[in-house]
C-alpha cells in the first residue's frame, strides 16, 4: 500500500510540474505578443516633427479662416483643419501609448512664418497662405515618405500609410490653387 501511495504521489508531482511548464510557457508567450515594440531615435524623431507640422497647419488653418475672403482659400483651409485635427489626434495617441511627450512648441521658423502671416490682409494673405501650404506640405510629404520606408514600429507604419496619402491629396489641391489665385 506504501509503494501505491508513493507511486501516486510521484505521477501527480509529475503531473504539477508538468502543467507549471505548460502555463509557464503560455505567459511568456501572451507577454511577447502584449509587448509594445519599441521605437527607435530616428522613429520618435519623426513623431515629434509630424507633430509640429500638424500644429502649425492647424495654426494656418485657424489664420486663414479669420482673415481671408476668398471662398477657395477658406474651404482649403476647412479641409487642412479637419484633416490635420484627426491627424494630430491619431498621432498623440500613438506618442501616449509609447510615452512619448508632446512637444511644447513648433519649429521657430514656422512659428515666424505663421506670425508674419497674421500680419497680411485680403489677397496677399491668400497667396501667402496657399504658397506656405505648398512648401510646407512638400516638406511633410517628403518627410512621411522617407518613415515609410524606414519605419519598423508596426503602428508607427500604419500611422504613416494612413495620412500619407491625405497629405498627397493636400499638396494636390495646395498646387491647384496655387496656380488659381496666381493667374488672375
Amino acid at each position: 500500500m506504501a509503494a501505491k501511495r508513493r507511486w501516486i504521489l510521484c505521477l501527480s508531482l509529475m503531473l504539477v510540474w508538468s502543467l507549471a511548464g505548460c502555463n509557464r510557457g503560455h505567459g511568456v508567450e501572451a507577454a511577447d505578443e502584449n509587448r509594445t515594440e519599441t521605437l527607435l531615435q530616428s522613429e520618435q524623431d519623426f513623431m515629434t516633427k509630424a507633430w509640429q507640422a500638424n500644429t502649425a497647419e492647424l495654426d494656418m488653418a485657424r489664420i486663414a479662416h479669420e482673415k481671408s475672403g476668398n471662398t477657395d482659400v477658406r474651404d482649403f483651409a476647412n479641409m487642412i483643419e479637419t484633416d490635420h485635427k484627426s491627424a494630430l489626434e491619431d498621432l498623440t495617441d500613438l506618442m501616449k501609448d509609447n510615452d512619448l511627450p508632446e512637444p511644447k512648441t513648433i519649429v521657430a521658423a514656422t512659428q515666424q512664418d505663421i506670425n508674419r502671416m497674421e500680419r497680411l490682409t485680403g489677397p496677399e494673405f491668400d497667396r501667402e497662405f496657399v504658397n506656405m501650404m505648398v512648401t510646407e506640405h512638400q516638406n511633410t510629404v517628403e518627410m512621411f515618405r522617407d518613415q515609410q520606408s524606414t519605419a519598423q514600429n508596426g503602428d508607427l507604419r500604419n500611422y504613416v500609410d494612413s495620412v500619407l496619402p491625405v497629405l498627397e491629396m493636400h499638396l494636390d489641391k495646395a498646387r491647384q490653387l496655387q496656380s488659381k489665385l496666381f493667374s488672375r
